[in-house]
Order: structure tokens, then C-alpha cells, then sequence
């Protein structure tokens, strides 16, 4: 519903994020980003979103978790729920001569769609009138002549009718909120995102007998599991042991591995990964997160498992995400007089981009990752060469 661009206060680049997210995708954009901890300062700017009419009405402060929380909340409403809602951000941005709205009154507009109605058609104040009028809104007096319905202003009629219920035009009709505004949420009962207690999560059901999927018939079973974990899931499912199921469903909270996952076959290993990654600390998790990012996208479960062995040999310098900030980085580790006019004038790009082919370190959406032996990340995958693979042929 919404896309917004997260920047950390000093930082070259901002990092996408679609909403409504998952805690652990709230949770990755940060790492992304750099914001570490809540002493980091950074914006939110609401860049796009479903609804073309909201970007403009989102302030600048508005809060990422409040977002994704009011993106939620639209990603669930029905047309005309939506239809509503557009109508009370109209009538308050005609109170306001367009003033943002706060992000916790946006979310309380999606509670109150139940007090809307919604003349749909109509455009205008005349088709407003005509309207009220021919339904028998109590807008003129009782027991007119006929004769005397064509001697109406119709239109002053509906600009009245309009002006006393704050109605407003939309591309759908004329919308009117007739009710109190909900106050059911508040921005002091905001809650952060956690992280998750499982590292995957995955749907299995029996494998189907015929040519119908059997995805109606699922049990959810979160990895790292323990034995009775496992055996309580088939046990949902009539299953008697792994062999004899399939998944339809699989989620990962490190990105990278969320479609690395194609066989049950593999669980064996996918809990022996899973119980790794969640022994992991914050940073480790960063870290592993980088490599798997240097990594080929066609990466694999079992190598995934041996990446997660090696990441004492890796490390990430959050500060720095493009190859001249590299070369301030490691430039500012020298005592270098004039050192701000040395960046100024100097070609930090090129001379960071060379630094990085020379010491085969990899550029992440988590920062800069280099090795601490010298190795990359697909030398400890030990994949062969194609010019290896055709020899052995």
C-alpha cells in the first residue's frame, strides 16, 4: 500500500521499503539502512502509494512503525472502506487548506468507516441536490406541488446540504461522515517490531493424492523445532514422517533465504541452519546477512549451512556503503593534514573502487564486507570454475 525510502542522517543512499511489512522486513530495512540503535536520527519519506491522493496528506515526521501499522490496516479495507476513507482524508484536508494529516488520525479513519455514506455518482452540487431531493432527504418543505419541483435550485439545494454535513466530492461520489471519529488507536500504545522466534517458517501438508493441491490441509511449523515439535506437527496432519509431505508455503526471516528452500528432504539441515542463525548476536546476524548478499543468488541450504560456520572470518563496516566512502574510511584511520580538503578534491570513487578489487572486498546492502583472511565469500563456497568443470568432463 505504501512505499517508503528510509535515510539515516548522513548516509549517501536510502533504502527502499514496501508496507505493510513484516516485523523481521521492518527489522532488515534498518540493518540496511545503518540505524543500529534509537539514537540514530533518520527520515521517512512516503514515496509512492496505491492510493495516489495520500503521499501529499503523510507529514514529514511521520513514524515507520505507524506507517506499516496504517499500511496494514488499508491493505484489509474493502473498496468501499477505501472509498470512505479517501472521502474523511478530503474533508479534512478542506478543513485544514491541506494540511498533513497525523498518522495516528489516518489510522483511527480506518476504524471509522462504519459512520460513512457514499451518494455514489454523484459529482456536484446540483446532482447532489437532485439527489436529496428524489430520495426525500428532509431538504425542502413537506407536500410540494409538482409544478413546483422544477423551480428549484437544485444546486443551491445540495451546496446547503453539503455545507452543513462537511460532505466532500470524490472521483467516486459524494462522501459524508456522520459519526464521531474513532479513537481506538493511540500512538502511545505504539509497539516496536520484535524479532521473530523461529528463522523459518514453513506450511506442510500431505502429499496430494491427485492433481488438486492440498493446501487446505496445513499445519505451520517454525525451524529451529525440536523432536516432539516435529512429530506434534505430522501428528496434525496424518503424516508419519517427513517423507510423505510437501510445503506450500515458506518464509524466512534472513531475505536472502527465503527461496533457497526447495525440498522437505533438506529439513534436516534447514533446522541445523535455523538453530545457528538464532544463536546468532544482532551483529552476527548482520554480518551473515552481508555474505549471503555476496553470495550467488543461487545459493543453496547446505552451502548457506557452511557460509554460517565461517563468519568469524567476516566483517562489515556499517559506515560505509559505496566505494568513496570506503576510501574515507579507511583514509581517516591516517593522520592526514588538511584531510577535508584532501576529500574535496580527491577521486575517492575511484581510488575507493580500487581498494575494493584489491582486497576482493564486496559491496552490500549492509555496508562494505571484507575478510579477515582474504577469502570471499564464493572462494568459501569452493564451487568450481566452469573452466575447472570443463576439464573434468
Amino acid at each position: 500500500m505504501l512505499e517508503v525510502y528510509l535515510l539515516k542522517q548522513g548516509a549517501p543512499k536510502a533504502v527502499r521499503l514496501s508496507l505493510p511489512a513484516a516485523d523481521f522486513a521492518l527489522l532488515d530495512a534498518l540493518d540496511k539502512a545503518g540505524i543500529t540503535n534509537e539514537r540514530d536520527i533518520y527520515s521517512v519519506e512516503v514515496a509512492n502509494s496505491k492510493l495516489d491522493y495520500l503521499p501529499q496528506f503523510i507529514p514529514d515526521t511521520a513514524n515507520l512503525y505507524e506507517l506499516n501499522i496504517l499500511a496494514g490496516q488499508l491493505a484489509t479495507m474493502s473498496q468501499w472502506e477505501l472509498d470512505c476513507f479517501e472521502g474523511m482524508v478530503m474533508m479534512d484536508s478542506v478543513k485544514t487548506e491541506y494540511a498533513p494529516i497525523g498518522v495516528e488520525r489516518l489510522i483511527n479513519m480506518t476504524h471509522s468507516t462504519g459512520d460513512c455514506q457514499i451518494a455514489n455518482g454523484v459529482f456536484d452540487d446540483e446532482q447532489l441536490g437532485r439527489f436529496y431531493v428524489e430520495n426525500d432527504f428532509p431538504v425542502i418543505p413537506d407536500n410540494l406541488p409538482d409544478t413546483a419541483y422544477d423551480l428549484l435550485n437544485y444546486e443551491e439545494i445540495g451546496k446547503q446540504a453539503r455545507s452543513a454535513e462537511g460532505g466532500v466530492f470524490t472521483e467516486k461520489g459524494y462522501v459524508v461522515h456522520s459519526g464521531e471519529m474513532s479513537r481506538q488507536y493511540s500512538s502511545e500504545n505504539l509497539t516496536f517490531p520484535q524479532k521473530p522466534d523461529y528463522v523459518f517458517l514453513l506450511e506442510i501438508a500431505t502429499l496430494p493424492q491427485g492433481d488438486e493441491p492440498n493446501d487446505k490441509h496445513c499445519v505451520v511449523l517454525t525451524l529451529p523445532y525440536d523432536d516432539e515439535t516435529l512429530k506434534s506437527a505430522l501428528h496434525q496432519i496424518g503424516a508419519d514422517g517427513i517423507e510423505g509431505c510437501c510445503f506450500y508455503k515458506s518464509e524466512s526471516t534472513i531475505p536472502q533465504l527465503s527461496d533457497a528452500f526447495g525440498f522437505l528432504e533438506d529439513i534436516d539441515q534447514l533446522n541445523e541452519l535455523s538453530n545457528i542463525i538464532k544463536g546468532f548476536s544482532k551483529e552476527q546476524t548482520c554480518t551473515y546477512k552481508a555474505m549471503l548478499d555476496a553470495a550467488p543468488e543461487d545459493i543453496t541450504i547446505p552451502e548457506a549451512l557452511e557460509l554460517s560456520t565461517q563468519i568469524q572470518s567476516f566483517s562489515v563496516i556499517r559506515e560505509a556503503a559505496t566505494p568513496d566512502e570506503y576510501a574515507k574510511h579507511q583514509l581517516s584511520k591516517y593522520c592526514i593534514e588538511l584531510q577535508e580538503e584532501l576529500f574535496a578534491c580527491a577521486n575517492l570513487e575511484r581510488y575507493g573502487q580500487k581498494l575494493i578489487e584489491e582486497k576482493g572486498i564486496a559491496m552490500t546492502d549492509y555496508g562494505v564486507l571484507w575478510s579477515l583472511d582474504g577469502q570471499t565469500v564464493e572462494q568459501c563456497l569452493n564451487r568450481d570454475s566452469p573452466a575447472m568443470r570443463m576439464e573434468m568432463k
